[in-house]
């Protein structure tokens, strides 16, 4: 856990239970930094890691690696076990959730936006007012 996670979440909104910048990004060691959560950029439905993977399936290997469900809810016991395959699912979930991120910034360029969108309820809006 962050020993700073208190201090950081008071600057931070919440937005369908997920932290968020709305505002004024966090400044951290003088860098504006803005919080995104790719879960509410996701299709209804697609919010899983291995859904938003799924969509990206014809531009190479974006499936989410299988990890059993005693797995997910003993994380450490899994890195213990078998360090490597721990470390190739976090990978491949930092560029499942690189690769959305990235898009839904090259869509919300497309009508002049700068940046990651907040949902897609603003690319929605912003998309309308470009028309």
């Amino acid at each position: 856990m962050l020993s700073d996670f208190l201090e950081i979440t008071e600057k931070l909104s919440i937005v369908n239970k997920s932290f968020v910048t709305i505002a004024k990004p966090l400044i951290i060691y003088g860098c504006n930094v803005y919080i995104r959560d790719t879960m509410l950029l996701a299709p209804a439905g697609k919010g899983s890691l291995e859904a938003l993977g799924g969509l990206y399936a014809c531009e190479g290997d974006l499936s989410k690696r299988d990890v059993s469900s005693e797995e997910k809810m003993k994380m450490s016991k899994f890195l213990i076990r078998d360090k490597e395959a721990f470390e190739e699912d976090a990978i491949q979930d930092a560029v499942i959730t690189l690769k959305h991120a990235l898009s839904m910034e090259q869509f919300n360029l497309s009508i002049k936006q700068l940046g990651v969108p907040l949902t897609l309820s603003s690319i929605g809006r912003n998309y309308v007012f470009e028309e």
